[in-house]
């Protein structure tokens, strides 16, 4: 069974625009995804598909032009925060204001599939719940002066319609890189990461950096987008590459301004009773660590959420024997078991790097024992199932027993089939 995978590198941040270029540079067809725009019955703009590119690079920038009603309200209202996203858009934005009730009854109302509509709505209400939060304001109520504008509804539904046509198994990304420094606002200056688009990744598993370029390099529609799009952050899984799809901004800086969408497939195997994911695998060594020290530091990493944590002979620099530390961690968990591992050791560094497994699912059950209920991990086999006993919970029934703690194991580690 091939698993079909997009994986976003958005070492250049990522936008709107940027999105529906790489997607639609992946091969997606123009005229099916403009048909599928018009069932949003949304006027007042023209498409126009450029090829461009950025640092020699080729790549698809995807230009909405306004036009007509929405244009003629240019600069008829004012803003809270009207910061451009020039980021991505050379083209002046609309700014005919529509509410977020507005906008989900536009898409609600639309032609558009369940899919289509699910996705561009989840993808709003990120941004509207950000807004909400920035001005203080009821959700249903915000004005979207930047994302209701015309050209980012298009770059929302049109996303969502993209992502759709192409059916991916699973999304993932790189850690969103941003710039620093501040962008233009209608009442002063907005630092960068912007309001919305912190407030947007606060409430995800977004992994973000700041890198030494000077300007806005994600729009809060991008942070929207790549937000509900990707299942987890990191380098690109292990897979075969397809095709790649490169989405121009407009700035031209010194890194090249493209959002890479790679397609790839992964070959997997088709059960119920295992599956595969993403860990942290974290060491250092340590020479100069009393027993003492090495078995306090093991417990506060698991009592911290460490998936693992061993400990393994070695020799170093003068033949010193020395042990080398492992901690397995979730990828969003590294700074927090780093941190860790810095304050209860003494090394003075830390390798990483992310790995992949594949596991048995697992489930906690209690299961009755001669001396008591004993709590056991439910290890998922193919035919069946394995009980695992709990440590602690078996230490306890031994204890209030007077049983050997080897006598209370052995009444468990039974296997079993599923019913």
């Amino acid at each position: 069974m091939r698993e079909k995978i997009l994986y976003f590198d958005c070492s250049a941040g990522i936008s709107g625009d940027m999105t529906l270029g790489a997607l639609l540079d992946l091969g997606a067809d123009k005229k099916v995804f403009l048909a599928e725009l018009e069932k949003l019955h949304l006027e007042g703009y023209e498409i126009a598909f450029e090829t461009t590119q950025r640092n020699a690079i080729t790549a698809t920038h995807v230009n909405v032009i306004l036009t007509g009603q929405e244009q003629a309200h240019d600069h008829t209202h004012e803003h809270d925060h009207e910061h451009t996203h020039d980021h991505s858009h050379d083209h002046g934005h609309g700014h005919f204001h529509r509410s977020f009730r507005d906008i989900r009854q536009m898409i609600q109302n639309s032609e558009l599939s369940k899919e289509v509509k699910d996705l561009s709505l989840r993808i709003f209400t990120r941004v509207a719940r950000a807004e909400a939060k920035v001005h203080h304001r009821d959700m249903e109520e915000v004005q979207f002066h930047e994302v209701g504008a015309v050209d980012s509804i298009v770059d929302i539904v049109g996303s969502a319609i993209l992502i759709t046509m192409l059916k991916p198994d699973r999304i993932c990304a790189s850690v969103v890189q941003d710039g620093h420094g501040f962008v233009h606002c209608q009442h002063g200056m907005l630092s960068v990461p912007v309001p919305a688009v912190c407030e947007i990744f606060a409430e995800s598993d977004v992994l973000i950096r700041q890198i030494d370029v000077d300007t806005e390099l994600v729009t809060p529609t991008g942070a929207a987008i790549i937000s509900e799009l990707a299942d987890s952050f990191g380098t690109m899984p292990v897979m075969t590459i397809d095709k790649m799809g490169w989405g121009a901004g407009t700035k031209i800086l010194k890194i090249p301004n493209l959002l890479k969408v790679t397609l790839g497939y992964q070959e997997t195997v088709s059960d119920n009773y295992t599956e595969q994911d993403e860990i942290m695998v974290l060491e250092t060594n340590l020479d100069d660590c009393t027993g003492e020290m090495l078995g306090a530091a093991m417990e506060i990493l698991m009592e911290n959420g460490a998936l693992d944590a061993f400990y393994t002979p070695i020799f170093m620099k003068k033949n010193r024997p020395a042990w080398c530390l492992t901690v397995l961690a979730r990828p969003e968990d590294t700074e927090k078991m780093e941190r860790l591992i810095f304050l209860h050791t003494t090394t003075i560094g830390i390798r990483r790097h992310l790995d992949q497994r594949r596991i048995l699912k697992r489930e906690k059950a209690v299961v009755p024992t001669a001396y008591g209920e004993l709590q056991v991990k439910r290890v998922i086999l193919e035919d069946g199932y394995r009980d695992y006993p709990e440590y602690e919970s078996a230490k306890k029934l031994a204890v209030e027993t007077g049983k050997p703690l080897w006598e209370i194991l052995k009444n468990d580690g039974k296997s079993g089939k599923l019913i």
